[in-house]
């Protein structure tokens, strides 16, 4: 998991930094939106060790 985002990181990195420093709201939702899938990715992680 560790690794996966560290992979998301280096992949959008600049992106979200340009955001973090010229667009207050678009960075908010750009973190909100990784939150979310990083959610659904544990939680489909926790769910393929049962199936």
């Amino acid at each position: 998991m560790d690794e996966l985002i560290e992979k998301i990181k280096e992949e959008i990195g600049d992106t979200i930094t340009y955001y973090e420093e010229t667009d207050a709201v678009a960075y908010e939702g750009e973190i909100l939106g990784l939150q979310e899938a990083l959610n659904i990715i544990e939680d489909q992680y926790e769910i393929s060790k049962y199936t």
